[in-house]
């Protein structure tokens, strides 16, 4: 089977689709479904295990949320007021930053002595244990930083450092520890490791014994983020477990790891955690809350005079966090809002912890019935919308809505709803089917047009199938301004007389493809054949603008003329062959558009004054010795793109008025040959009555194109005439033609 032939199969099969319609939008709802399923939820195949839900769908999803949480912060919520933020930052590794900090800090103490008023906790050794710009910084920092904070009056600091090596201070850390017990909390985590081999080791990561004794029996919280697909930070559980941690979800017994940040905020409510899942509910990007410089806190200067600190009052009574901000440190991660440090992301989660604005996802038994209730909207508008603009505008229109709805669920309620892939399984129904319509409707127009091009002219086809039930109004009469060429073979009668019936059909179709293809090139309706006659409009089923149209008709025309030179020259020397000339005749005019003919044989054609004017203009190319000619209305259209040479204004059989008429030599851009404006000047003479000095221009202008040119001949005859018999002095320049 050709391929041409497997491609025509193909079209009728997707035709005779057509009526099973119903059952392939249903096939195409189950089949979108299971896709749904295992895209989302992964599929169990046997004893192989699980087909994982694709990550492609989920880091969709993620981007969705983000998206809604960026146009959200457009008016973002504001950072809780009983959290505050203590940051290790770059300046608390520059040692020239700490040493003027520490001779600051050096004159307060003196001021204190000379005052009698000497600090009862030696705030000034932790600027010296900061001097080596060495982190992980001393233990001093620390824990000389939560005695500040509490003497400022912090109700809870929460540590987002690891100490799980074993160091000097440690026991003075844990004793401070001890002295702030239940009110401290301290951060775990883990590290995962890879080899070669792609196999994973997870090491846990606790505070050593030594603080951990200090810290009682609740003080160590788990501060490991799990990032989603895409490695955004998106989501927290309440609680874990060290097998959950360590990837044995499986083998898990009672989740009773608490999270860090809800840890914290228990220890401040009183309210035990309880597990539950949650997205963090973001108050903006990195720098949304006030940081303050850890080394600051050790300096009076910074607590009683810089509006940061509000004279200690920005501690107290709060959450205070504690930890590293900066890039150099390693704990930044990728949120919704762009990269943020690690503790401020805990700080972010405890905002939403106080203020209780948890953002829940749906509940995950709800997601199928989700995708699965969007392809049920899309294939019932598949099924009840049958005109497909329609259907595009009512899935656009529904695809918003989700959308909205989904932001709005998301911005007011607190409620992630899935949004990709509901939004894919309902493009993907609705797409498709509308799709398979489009198809089947352009194959069957392309049908019927095929057909109806052996019999119609393609413009008329192109009608019938684009109007499709409104034909009949469109094949209504109606009075249209058209472009009318008539072409004609001269001595047509002489030639079908000499000429076996079956070598002037062939090289009559040799004519007429050349002839028509030009005709079609231009975009013109060929409306008919009359024996060797072509007679083609512009404008009647469609029109580009009165000056377009009209310009195709006149370079169909040129087009023609060259064609047929072609034609001669092939055909010479052949016996089987003649030499052809032709006639052109065109038209610009109001003519009546429609639809006639017998109940049995109708015919889409044009009629009217234009028409007849066309074939009367065809007809006189043998008189005026012209193979085209051009009405005035036509040559007032196109004079700026074509160059003509003005024949004579004529008064045609039927007509008292006369009709200047025109021939084209070509478009404009060619040579204008230099006897042209000679022979425009010769005739105004003749229109002037100025007989003898015009024949002798005539004859110069003859000479000139090579002394046989027809219509230099013509009005020399014409001078001759009038000289003779002088017309009357109101003559217009009129010559009555005596024949059609």
């Amino acid at each position: 089977m050709t391929f041409k032939k497997l491609i025509r199969k193909a079209n009728s099969y997707l035709r005779e689709a057509k009526k099973y319609r119903k059952w392939v939008i249903l096939a195409m709802a189950l089949i979108t479904m299971a896709i749904s399923y295992i895209l989302a939820e992964g599929l169990i195949i046997g004893n192989q295990g699980i087909l994982p839900p694709s990550e492609t769908v989920a880091k969709l999803e993620g981007n969705s949320i983000d998206k809604r949480f960026l146009k959200r912060n457009e008016n973002p919520l504001r950072a809780h007021p009983n959290t505050a933020l203590v940051g290790i930052n770059t300046t608390s590794l520059d040692q020239s930053q700490i040493g003027a900090l520490l001779e600051t800090a050096e004159k307060e103490e003196e001021e204190r002595t000379a005052a009698g008023k000497k600090q009862a906790i030696p705030y000034i050794e932790a600027l010296k244990a900061m001097q080596s710009g060495v982190y992980p910084l001393d233990r001093k920092v620390y824990r000389y930083a939560i005695e500040r904070v509490f003497e400022l009056g912090a109700k809870v600091v929460a540590i987002d450092v690891l100490f799980v090596a074993t160091r000097d201070g440690d026991e003075e850390f844990a004793a401070v520890l001890k002295k702030h017990e239940g009110k401290v909390v301290l951060a775990s985590s883990k590290n995962i490791q890879t080899d070669d081999d792609g196999n994973s080791t997870v090491q846990i990561l606790r505070p050593n014994e030594t603080l951990t004794s200090g810290l009682g029996g609740d003080g160590v919280g788990y501060a490991f983020f799990k990032p989603d697909s895409d490695g955004v930070v998106r989501r927290v559980v309440r609680m874990t477990s060290q097998m959950k941690e360590s990837g044995f979800a499986h083998m898990a017994g009672a989740d009773d790891w608490k999270r860090f940040s809800p840890l914290a905020v228990s220890k401040f409510t009183g309210e035990p955690v309880v597990q539950d899942e949650e997205f963090i509910n973001y108050r903006g990007g990195a720098g949304t809350h006030v940081v303050l410089p850890i080394e600051e806190l050790f300096v009076d200067r910074f607590i009683k005079n810089d509006p940061r600190y509000q004279g200690g009052e920005v501690f107290k009574n709060k959450i205070v966090f504690i930890g590293p901000i900066a890039e150099t440190f390693h704990d930044e991660h990728p949120t919704p809002l762009g990269v943020q440090p690690g503790v401020e992301i805990h700080q972010h989660y405890a905002d939403s912890l106080l203020d209780k604005l948890y953002i829940h996802g749906l509940p995950k038994q709800w997601n199928p019935a989700l995708w699965a209730s969007m392809i049920v909207v899309a294939a019932s508008l598949a099924l009840l919308i049958e005109r497909v603009l329609l259907r595009l505008f009512l899935m656009i229109a529904a695809g918003y809505a989700y959308w909205f709805a989904s932001y709005y669920y998301f911005a007011d309620l607190r409620l992630v709803i899935p949004t990709v892939l509901p939004l894919l399984s309902f493009i993907s129904v609705g797409g498709i089917i509308t799709l398979f319509d489009f198809a089947v409707e352009q194959l069957e127009r392309a049908h019927v047009k095929g057909v109806l091009d052996k019999y119609v002219s393609s413009n008329v086809a192109n009608l019938i199938v684009s109007q499709g039930d409104s034909l009949e109004q469109a094949l209504r009469g109606q009075t249209k301004p058209v472009s009318v060429l008539f072409s004609d073979i001269r001595g047509f009668t002489t030639l079908s007389e000499s000429r076996t019936p079956e070598t002037l059909v062939s090289q009559l179709n040799e004519y007429f493809l050349q002839m028509v293809d030009k005709v079609l090139v231009e975009g013109g309706t060929l409306q008919k054949f009359i024996g060797d006659a072509i007679m083609a409009v512009w404008g009647d089923t469609h029109s580009k603008g009165l000056p377009e149209d009209c310009s195709h008709a006149v370079r169909a025309a040129l087009k023609m003329r060259d064609a047929l030179l072609i034609l001669n020259q092939g055909w010479a020397g052949r016996e089987d062959r003649l030499e052809l000339s032709i006639g052109i005749g065109i038209n610009h005019g109001t003519v009546v558009v429609g639809e006639l003919g017998h109940p049995q044989r109708m015919e889409f054609t044009v009629l009217g004054d234009g028409v007849n004017l066309a074939a009367r203009l065809e007809s006189a190319t043998k008189q005026f010795g012209c193979d085209i000619l051009v009405g005035e209305t036509a040559h007032a259209l196109t004079k700026d793109l074509f160059v003509f040479r003005r024949v004579d204004r004529a008064v045609f059989k039927g007509k008292t008025q006369p009709i200047h008429v025109f021939t084209p030599l070509g478009e404009v851009g060619i040579p204008v040959p230099e006897w042209l404006d000679h022979y425009h000047a010769a005739l105004d003479l003749f229109y002037e009555q100025k007989f003898a000095e015009a024949k002798e221009r005539f004859s110069a202008v003859n000479q000139e194109m090579g002394g046989d040119d027809y219509l230099c001949l013509m009005y020399k005859k014409r001078c001759d005439h009038f000289i003779a018999e002088p017309p009357e002095k109101d003559w217009d320049g009129r010559w009555v033609l005596s024949e059609k």
